[in-house]
């Protein structure tokens, strides 16, 4: 699934395109997504006007000038792209057309993203809900306040959109290994300089990812199609068995919460 540096490269990759841009056209090719696409509520951005490209946590959201906004997650296979001449590809399920000729395809193989208008004084609990971003956070004060009293593991934690969004399960692995915090540790046993740590190594590792366009793995890709490349600069994830490059002991995998946790026993306490 993207995280939060695919995220925020694919929207880097699309505003200079669609910032003060008008749409003109709406075209919806399928609308069964992860909450299906309401047809005709989009045709209320026809002749509306992209203000600005936008990014909270996992989420892309087009913010237009009657202040409705339209929120794009995407998902587990999701990808954005512009092109000048729009050519249909299998599982493009929705297009913008711009004043300027260019198009705004929202591709999504398995079908689990979101592409949702939301008018102007309407909620959408799935994107208001998001707990702050870690690239917002001066320090580990938010975040120790919020996990201080629980039991829930540092990984579930990290993972847990509600507390802070946009991490997720490859770069909680990577933050937890450089932080030198187990990632089975609980949260109540954590202080609060080892969340200042967390939260300054957040910030390394996810601007890092964005540097290098992401991380790919399966069928990420950005907004020109083309893969991440921070899968090479990966500490722990993904590497079970290989040697630690801190202490050339070998990579644990364990499962938590039915997701695949990557740590250095002898780093990680």
């Amino acid at each position: 699934m993207p995280e939060l540096p695919e995220v925020e490269t694919t929207k880097r990759g699309v505003e200079p395109f669609l910032k003060n841009k008008i749409i003109k056209k709406v075209e919806v090719r399928n609308i069964s997504l992860r909450v299906p696409v309401n047809k005709a509520k989009l045709k209320k951005i026809i002749n509306k006007k992209i203000v600005e490209v936008g990014r909270k946590g996992k989420y892309i959201f087009l913010q237009l000038n009657d202040e409705s906004k339209i929120i794009i997650h995407l998902g587990m296979s999701g990808t954005l792209r512009v092109h000048n001449k729009f050519q249909k590809l299998k599982h493009d399920h929705v297009i913008l057309k711009l004043e300027t000729g260019k198009s705004l395809i929202f591709n999504d193989t398995r079908r689990f993203g979101l592409f949702h208008l939301v008018l102007k004084n309407e909620e959408f609990s799935m994107f208001e809900n998001n707990g702050p971003d870690p690239l917002s956070q001066k320090d580990g004060k938010y975040f120790y306040n919020k996990i201080k009293k629980s039991s829930s593991t540092l990984k579930a934690l990290l993972l847990n959109n509600k507390i802070i969004s946009g991490i997720g399960n490859i770069y909680a692995s990577e933050i937890l290994f450089l932080s030198k915090l187990s990632p089975k540790k609980r949260g109540n046993k954590v202080t609060k300089l080892q969340c200042d740590e967390i939260i300054k190594f957040s910030k390394i590792i996810l601007n890092r990812a964005i540097k290098f366009g992401g991380t790919t793995l399966n069928d990420y890709h950005n907004a020109e199609n083309k893969p991440g490349y921070f899968k090479i600069k990966l500490f722990v994830y993904d590497r079970e068995g290989e040697d630690c490059k801190e202490c050339k002991s070998k990579i644990f995998q364990i499962r938590q919460n039915n997701r695949s946790t990557y740590f250095c026993k002898n780093c990680q306490s």
